[in-house]
């Protein structure tokens, strides 16, 4: 790896008006820090103008490229300013000299466009990462492709990470007798070849994070060792530095960091920023590691992703973002129930005025918000009736249960059944879409042929009750209940006392109302006609 205090020295690294150069990096934070500073250097601040303009694939890009910039130099030191918006943009351009910008070409297009960047005082332009910029499609390269004609002679700084077929004709048309700056390879061990790179697995962090990210990512996974490989003096100083707040101040220690060395067996192998090489991935093979883990910014895990063969699994940390995010995956799964079942098209029809002043996806967020509220207030309606003893599932001495988290759970009887045609997942939809509440509250569904029975929570049974009693799922109307319920009726029913017969009226009979015509009063024994003569049927009397 090139440091970036000896790139500016490089007399082939000095680019200039006129020489152009090729650098192959990885797409990470690290390398810009490489190849931009002896860019900037160049920049003469008397001369005034815009004398570097750097094209990004995104907008993210671009701020990457000047939050990297500011961390190096400074306040005090050259700005890059990040067009995020060609509007915000242009009032900056208007109030002060903007010496570097950073951007996509449709944005800084768009400026040009508006004689707010003016090309004519550009010294160098660079590409960043230029295979990347290629992949967005024919509009980034038309715009990328208006932004290079009008650049005239200004120096060409071309960084990819990896010299595709599309990068070398861009360079053969834009950037002839380039200079190429190589990434220099850092020499490996080569892995035993009956070793597998097990999964990698990877945390998505914020630029500024990646120390946070480190000491939550340990309290996580909490290993029993751990190799932390962190690439640069600073990097390695920083990690050692958190891990002597977390009571490791020893190399030795089961925990530590290196620059790469891994000595021994070790239960994880962390990378405090992602490896650049596909032979530094694969380094961590010697040391048999049960986890491998890469702390990686959004832009750094497409490429991280080719160097682990595609062997690559997201790892979210354990604290809120976690359990919102399980929230945020119950919701999706009632809302997925509900679309498979099929909308309603009253709630369609409810909806299609809207869609002509509002995005779609913001009237369903919208109903989500309202969904949010609803369910908070029952939620906190529940616990209040909870408190007070006036909780009506938890009344009439229904069964109950306990869910996994300790908390009580109803058992509902539902007549509906295998026989049907209904699964686990339509009557899931059906208490979580018409029921309205979330998935996490609803325990062990049990299908059987003729009737199912549902565990929920308490506090949610009897509004589950109300809202499905009489429903239709999968085309047939359903009556809930608690299952106690159910069973005091069966009970009843099978211990019922024969009807009185009074005056001649079956049990039942509304009163007044006459017998059916030709049907004998069996209250009259004296009418009743003769039995037969011969042997009861269906009895042997001998």
């Amino acid at each position: 790896m090139l440091e970036s205090e000896e790139v500016g020295d490089r007399p082939e690294t000095q680019a200039g008006r006129g020489q152009n150069l090729i650098y192959t990096l990885p797409h990470t934070a690290e390398s810009i820090a490489e190849f931009l500073p002896p860019v900037l250097s160049r920049i003469d601040p008397a001369g005034g103008g815009t004398q570097v303009v750097v094209v990004t694939r995104s907008p993210e890009t671009a701020i990457a490229v000047a939050e990297t910039i500011l961390g190096l130099s400074g306040a005090a030191g050259i700005e890059v300013v990040p067009v995020t918006g060609a509007a915000r943009a242009a009032r900056i351009f208007k109030a002060r000299p903007v010496l570097a910008v950073a951007g996509t070409a449709e944005e800084l297009g768009a400026l040009v466009g508006a004689s707010v960047l003016k090309l004519d005082t550009v010294r160098i332009v660079v590409l960043a990462w230029a295979d990347d910029i290629l992949e967005n499609g024919p509009e980034t390269v038309g715009a990328l492709e208006a932004l290079l004609a009008e650049l005239g002679d200004a120096s060409r700084v071309i960084v990819a990470r990896k010299l595709t077929p599309a990068v070398e004709d861009l360079v053969e048309r834009y950037a002839r007798r380039a200079r190429r700056v190589p990434l220099a390879e850092v020499e490996v061990p080569i892995a035993p070849a009956d070793y597998q790179l097990p999964h990698v697995k990877y945390v998505t962090i914020g630029g500024s994070a990646r120390g946070s990210a480190l000491r939550r990512l340990l309290d996580d996974l909490d290993p029993p060792s751990a190799t932390i490989i962190a690439r640069g003096g600073a990097a390695l100083a920083e990690v050692r530095h958190i891990l002597r707040t977390l009571g490791y101040e020893h190399n030795d220690d089961p925990i530590h960091a290196t620059e790469g060395e891994l000595k021994g067996d070790t239960h994880a192998v962390i990378y405090y920023q992602p490896p650049v090489t596909s032979a530094q991935l694969h380094a961590a093979a010697l040391a048999k590691p049960a986890e491998v883990v890469v702390l990686a910014q959004p832009a750094e895990v497409a490429p991280l992703r080719e160097l682990a063969g595609g062997r690559l699994i997201p790892l979210t940390l354990q604290g809120p973002e976690r359990r919102a995010q399980d929230r945020e995956d119950a919701v999706r799964q009632e809302l997925r129930a509900v679309l498979t079942r099929g909308v309603p098209p009253r709630e369609i029809i409810f909806l299609e005025p809207l869609l002509e002043a509002f995005d779609a996806v913001e009237v369903a967020a919208a109903a989500l918000q309202l969904l949010d509220r609803e369910r908070a207030q029952r939620r906190h309606a529940a616990e209040a009736a909870t408190r007070t003893g006036a909780a009506s599932g938890a009344d009439a001495g229904r069964a109950t249960t306990s869910s996994k988290s300790g908390g009580e759970m109803i058992r509902l009887f539902m007549t509906i059944g295998t026989r049907d045609g209904v699964k686990t997942g339509d009557l899931m939809g059906a208490i979580a879409g018409e029921g309205g509440i979330p998935a996490d509250r609803v325990g062990k569904i049990d299908l059987r042929e003729s009737h199912s029975l549902v565990e929920v929570a308490a506090g949610d049974a009897a509004s589950v009750v109300a809202r499905l009693n009489g429903a239709t799922i999968q085309g047939r109307r359903v009556v809930v209940r608690g299952e106690r319920d159910k069973e005091d009726r069966d009970r009843a029913g099978s211990g019922r006392e024969r009807p009185d017969r009074d005056g001649g009226r079956d049990r039942g009979r509304p009163p007044g109302r006459d017998r059916p015509a030709g049907r004998m009063d069996r209250g009259d024994a004296g009418s009743r006609p003769p039995r037969r003569s011969g042997p009861p049927r269906g009895r042997d009397r001998s």
